[in-house]
C-alpha cells in the first residue's frame, strides 16, 4: 500500500512538473485539495510507511505505522500549505493593481510633458516603483523633475496635473 502511495505521489509529481499548469485546479473551493498537496501527502504517506514498516510493523503494528503515516503526510502537506502555498498565492494576487486606484497618487515626471505631447511619470505604489506614459490634463508643458499628481487614466495614460 505504502509503495502505491508513494508511487502515485511521485508520478503525479513528475507528471505535474511535464504537463506545467494544466493539472493544478486551484483546489474546487478547498485549499486541501489542490493537486499540489495531494501528492505531497501521498509521496510523505507512502515514504514514511516504507521507511517504518520494516522497523515497527512487526513490532508495534500495522495500524500504528499507518496512523503515522497518515499524519507525516497531513502534516507536511498542511505546511507546504500554509508556509509556502498560500503566502505565494497571496503575493501574487497583491502584485497586480487597478490603474484607476492610482487617481490622487502624487507622480513626478521623469521625461519631459510637452504641450499636447506625452511624457512619462513614476509614482510610488505599495513599495514599488511604477512609471508609464502620461500628458498633461490641460495639455500644457511640464518638466521633468516636477511632481504632479493623477487626475485621470485613459486607456494606459496617466493625464496629470502639476503642483502650483
Amino acid at each position: 500500500m505504502y509503495v502505491v502511495f508513494f508511487g502515485v505521489g511521485i508520478g503525479f509529481i513528475v507528471l505535474s512538473l511535464v504537463l506545467g499548469g494544466l493539472l493544478d485546479i486551484d483546489g474546487i473551493g478547498f485549499s486541501f485539495l489542490r493537486p499540489t498537496l495531494i501528492a505531497m501527502f501521498l509521496t510523505v504517506a507512502g515514504g514514511v510507511g516504507l521507511i517504518l514498516t520494516p522497523r515497527l510493523g512487526e513490532t508495534h503494528g500495522a495500524g500504528l505505522v499507518l496512523a503515522v503515516s497518515l499524519v507525516s503526510g497531513a502534516a507536511v502537506a498542511s505546511a507546504v500549505n500554509s508556509f509556502i502555498i498560500v503566502p505565494l498565492h497571496a503575493a501574487q494576487n497583491t502584485s497586480s493593481f487597478d490603474r484607476q486606484e492610482t487617481i490622487g497618487t502624487v507622480a513626478r515626471v521623469i521625461s519631459r510633458i510637452p504641450e499636447g505631447g506625452y511624457g512619462k511619470i513614476s509614482y510610488n505604489l505599495s513599495g514599488s516603483v511604477v512609471t508609464g506614459p502620461a500628458k498633461s490634463e490641460d495639455g500644457s508643458e511640464i518638466e521633468a523633475g516636477q511632481d504632479t499628481h493623477i487626475v485621470r487614466v485613459e486607456g494606459s495614460t496617466y493625464l496629470v496635473k502639476a503642483y502650483n
